[in-house]
């Protein structure tokens, strides 16, 4: 604030201000001089401040991550943390302004990654850090162009979803030795469930009068958590009430042995069963499929089966079930060929005679 300084008659207004910790001072004939310098040195020094700070690239994930915490499901905020984590540990230095990143810089790393991980791995990696560029331009103000998505994808390997048959399930249940183990298999098999959705099932949500469960679940873009009432059979209830006898003391349905707390991953467990059973690996999805292409076999509506798999769009639910119909139509297009034609090997034109150049023997 201005002072006035009574030992000057001509400039007795004395105007203050403290820039990089050193006081600046203006003498001004009257107060209201006095204030609209300070405020014209304030708004200079802010102007220079802003264009001369820069942001890292720290400061950057930090605020992205910090916002990915709250909206997405822990799987997501692991997986986008892991690909900034790679990154940083890549070569690339975190403390580096974000517009000194070159795509070329990131497309070496992305190589690296294709050629140590798989090229899967590295295109969601790029996926995640091009998803946090962008969040980082509308709400941070970094450059307009994503360094990440000049880079392109790596090649990648794709492999269809393993859907397991019904035996195959059976099998693998057959096997399992621990009952908590045979219930939880029978919870996925009966609801489709995604697997986060069995392992953070808490026994307020079983509803054993009315045979359901109460599923919760983050699969939009707002991240809103979103739940819904199940219905279940006979047999799955009755694998909750003597899951309940064991650990119903329990807030949650299935615990880690050992402790009070739910799963989180269980990633080699499934890996483990298929190879004690000797069936080709399957996962948790893949058995959210069986139980898809089981209701599409047996003749349920498709809004139905989208009820029950709890998808947002119809079209989700087609792409679970079209390639089990495209599939049985073929075969069933390809049934009772045997016998259809006379003879052997594939079907020819009669050969044609030509009548005109025949000649007759005497």
């Amino acid at each position: 604030m201005p002072y006035k300084d009574k030992t000057s008659t001509k400039t007795p207004w004395v105007g203050q201000v403290k820039i990089n910790g050193k006081k600046i001072k203006h003498r001004c004939q009257t107060r209201k001089e006095a204030i609209e310098w300070e405020a014209a040195q304030r708004q200079k020094t802010a102007g220079e401040r802003s264009e001369t700070h820069t942001i890292s690239l720290l400061e950057w994930a930090t605020a992205y991550l910090e916002f990915c915490e709250k909206k997405f499901v822990v799987n997501t905020f692991e997986e986008k943390k892991r690909a900034f984590r790679i990154l940083f540990a890549g070569g690339v230095d975190p403390q580096l302004p974000v517009e000194t990143l070159q795509p070329f810089v990131l497309l070496k790393h992305f190589q690296k990654q294709a050629g140590e991980r798989s090229g899967n791995a590295a295109n969601k990696d790029r996926k995640n850090l091009s998803a946090a560029w962008n969040w980082g331009r509308n709400y941070l103000g970094i450059p307009f162009e994503n360094p990440f998505q000049r880079t392109g994808k790596q090649g990648e390997v794709r492999h269809d979803r393993r859907i397991p048959t019904l035996a195959e399930f059976w099998k693998v249940f057959e096997t399992t030795t621990e009952l908590q183990d045979k219930r939880m298999l029978l919870c996925y098999l009966y609801s489709g469930a995604r697997r986060a959705e069995l392992f953070q099932l808490r026994w307020q949500d079983v509803d054993f009068i009315n045979g359901r469960i109460r599923l919760y679940w983050k699969k939009n873009q707002l991240g809103t958590m979103k739940t819904a009432w199940l219905a279940m059979t006979d047999e799955a209830m009755d694998a909750l009430r003597e899951q309940h006898r064991s650990t119903g003391k329990s807030k949650w349905v299935f615990v880690e042995p050992g402790t009070d707390h739910p799963y989180k991953y269980r990633l080699q467990w499934m890996r483990r069963l298929c190879k004690r059973a000797g069936v080709d690996r399957f996962g948790f999805h893949g058995i959210r499929h069986l139980c898809a292409s089981i209701l599409a076999g047996k003749g349920v509506p498709l809004v139905d089966i989208q009820d029950h798999l709890r998808h947002d769009h119809l079209s989700t639910t087609e792409r679970y079930i079209h390639k089990i119909k495209e599939t049985r139509s073929v075969v069933n297009a390809l049934t009772g060929l045997k016998g259809a034609f006379s003879g052997e090997g594939p079907q020819e034109a009669p050969e044609k005679v030509d009548t005109k150049l025949t000649t007759v023997s005497k």
